[in-house]
């Protein structure tokens, strides 16, 4: 596998992998049944990520690193999603995307016959799993094979601009 190299990507573009890695996890965490954290969680998370992906953006990384990498953050930003949605630390212990601690009586109860019932949850956690792969890949794509996308554009840009008028 090819390494991604410093002059491929820039400073000023490194930084977007994680708002970019943000907003695609986002999408991910919303698409599996996943709740939302508030704007100003996912502005900060986007911007540490956006850090980190600054700070290693100035090494010269395999594809292999930079995959992990994008997996990692995933992962990170689902517990950080998962913490973060609902306002108060008790969804961390059980870590529950359902509803709320105080939704659900402890241990649950069956109406009908007062036995206990399993909790139900209100995602896949299968679906998240593949959702979160899908956004690790996506962003992997996009951070790895965009430089390459951006000279072929200017490329053809470039070689149209000098065509004559028909």
């Amino acid at each position: 596998m090819a390494s991604v190299q410093p002059k491929d990507r820039s400073q000023s573009t490194a930084w977007l992998a994680g708002p970019l890695s943000t907003g695609f996890g986002l999408a991910a965490h919303l698409a599996a049944g996943g709740p939302a954290p508030s704007l100003i969680i996912l502005a900060a998370l986007g911007a540490l990520l956006g850090m980190a992906a600054a700070m290693m953006g100035r090494f010269s990384l395999p594809g292999l690193a930079v995959l992990l990498a994008c997996a990692v953050a995933q992962q990170l930003l689902h517990l950080g999603f998962a913490a973060f949605s609902g306002g108060s630390g008790e969804r961390v212990a059980g870590h529950g995307h359902g509803g709320s601690v105080q939704d659900v009586p402890f241990p649950p109860q069956d109406p009908r016959s007062g036995a206990e019932a399993a909790p139900t949850a209100a995602y896949s956690p299968h679906l998240m799993l593949h959702a979160h792969v899908a956004a690790a890949l996506l962003t992997y794509a996009v951070m790895y094979y965009w430089p390459g996308l951006v000279r072929w554009s200017r490329r053809l840009h470039a070689s149209r601009s000098k065509s004559p008028v028909v």
